[in-house]
């Protein structure tokens, strides 16, 4: 009880200084969006998960050049197809103290392989049974052989639950005051404002170098930008390629390279009864786009034009798919002549969000400045991001186009085609639905034989690139700001990982 009131007092003085210009033992990360809360389960967002990753651990986690790492697990052995076994950490505690053990990756598991109204079930709905051995080790049952097992229980949304903490307040209560045992501690949740959390000093790996951790959402990159430059935060995400000079000249801070597994894209309404149903339209819009355009203007000409979810790093999928493009206005105009319109007849609803990714308003804008010089009227609908995902994603009105920007946290290409199964996470939204994709990639998802998995999965990515219920543009490079007395390099999976994170000398 008293390590519980120390903390306690700790977390109120540290709300207290919050508002105070940053100290030098508080880093200050800039984020361009908020978090819905924090049951890991809930979302499918990087940008969130940048936050979770440092309250939640792990039981495996990739190292940043992507390579496995012992986590909460410190090793683990498939003993056949179907059952996999996994040592943990002893030494481990959540941050109210109480003991971190098998039965919570029990609970854990259990619950998102379970529950079909979670958004992360699909990704873990093939574990049918976690079977605790002892307060250490554990089993894994799998309905099938699983060749991604470890890939599931290393990516975004695979941090583990305090059983005894939910048991006892509940998920609702939980998810605006999480427990975790991460390198940082919950303090505070200002919703659209901060997230305010402290250094965990009791954390397996070493206590951070920093007394508190503070998240800022600032969807303006222009005020990201300025409040880098002067001090206001510590890193800054998604600068603008045309503001890296500008920054980097202050001497107060340095613009780094962020290669991603992002590819930037468009999810396309197919629905009978709209303009996009009209697979012609649908074709005249992938050529009306210019993608290596777009690359060389918005990321600086680091980002790469592709025709599919999909980038190098990724296993099992067809990489002529990759660096390259469709672009063919003329042909464009044919085909928008050829389903029945005059030029400047058809109007394409363009929505997108604001300051989730890096110049997503004019991404918008020049795509649909390019739809003009091909006869096609654009209706720009760019909106805070929180808005435009509960308006085009969690309501399902996707009202003709709309653009999304996806990291393959998987590191698979089942990941990236499971999303457009006739029972996928986007089928009310696409409208799109083909019985010979969704026979492909569901026999790919538990195939061992990574060459005749790679050939279906392949397969799967030509027929979405034919068909297109999605158009995809770009694989995004990002900049990030660092502030000159802050020493952290970014990762490739873009999360935000502070305990990496320490003061320059």
């Amino acid at each position: 009880m008293h390590n519980r009131l120390q903390k306690r007092l700790i977390a109120l003085v540290l709300a207290a200084v919050a508002t105070l210009p940053a100290l030098a033992q508080q880093l200050t990360v800039a984020h361009g969006v908020d978090i819905p809360g924090f049951d890991p389960h809930t979302h499918s967002n990087t940008a969130v998960e940048s936050v979770h990753i440092n309250v939640f651990d792990y039981l495996v986690m990739r190292d940043a050049s992507g390579q496995f790492q012992p986590a909460l697990a410190v090793s683990w052995e498939q003993q056949d197809d179907t059952v996999w076994h996994f040592s943990l950490r002893d030494d481990v505690t959540w941050h109210d103290g109480t003991p971190f053990t098998a039965a919570d990756v029990e609970f854990t598991l259990e619950r998102v392989a379970g529950d079909s109204a979670l958004v992360q079930h699909q990704n873990y709905h093939g574990i049918v049974d976690v079977e605790v051995l002892s307060d250490f080790e554990l089993l894994i049952h799998t309905s099938q052989a699983d060749p991604i097992l470890l890939n599931r229980l290393s990516r975004i949304t695979a941090g583990m639950l305090p059983k005894h903490y939910i048991d006892e307040v509940g998920f609702e209560h939980f998810a605006a005051n999480p427990l975790g045992t991460g390198p940082f501690e919950f303090v505070e949740w200002r919703r659209d404002d901060r997230i305010i959390l402290q250094a965990n000093e009791d954390h397996w790996r070493g206590a951070p170098a920093w007394e508190a951790l503070v998240f800022r959402v600032i969807p303006e990159d222009s005020t990201r930008v300025n409040e880098l430059i002067t001090g206001g935060v510590d890193i800054a995400v998604n600068i603008p390629a045309h503001e890296v000079e500008r920054v980097d000249a202050t001497g107060e801070a340095v613009v780094l390279p962020w290669p991603t597994g992002r590819v930037m894209m468009f999810f396309v309404n197919t629905e009978d009864g709209l303009p996009t149903a009209d697979p012609r339209v649908r074709e005249a819009l992938d050529l009306a786009i210019d993608n290596a355009l777009l690359a060389e203007v918005l990321t600086a000409g680091a980002g790469v034009p592709v025709r599919g979810y999909l980038t190098p790093n990724d296993s099992a999928v067809p990489l002529d798919l990759y660096d390259t493009y469709v672009y063919d206005p003329v042909r464009a105009r044919e085909l928008i002549a050829e389903a029945g319109y005059a030029p400047g007849e058809l109007t394409i609803t363009i929505q997108g969000p604001a300051g989730r990714y890096p110049m997503d308003v004019e991404l918008v804008e020049l795509v649909a400045a390019m739809l003009a010089e091909s006869g096609i009227s654009a209706k720009v609908e760019s909106t805070e991001f929180s808005v435009f995902n509960s308006q085009v994603w969690e309501a399902q009105n996707l009202a003709g186009i709309a653009l999304m920007g996806l990291s393959n946290s998987m590191q698979d290409g089942w990941f990236a085609a499971r999303l457009l199964l006739c029972e996928g996470p986007y089928a009310n939204v696409t409208n799109w639905c083909n019985p010979e994709f969704d026979a492909l990639v569901n026999e790919a998802e538990y195939l061992m034989d990574s060459e005749r998995r790679a050939e279906l999965l392949g397969e799967a990515f030509h027929i979405i690139a034919e068909e297109r219920p999605q158009i995809f543009l770009y694989q995004l490079s990002n900049f990030v700001g660092v502030a000159s007395d802050v020493d952290w390099q970014p990762r490739s999976d873009e999360l935000l990982w502070m305990l990496d994170a320490t003061p320059r000398d």
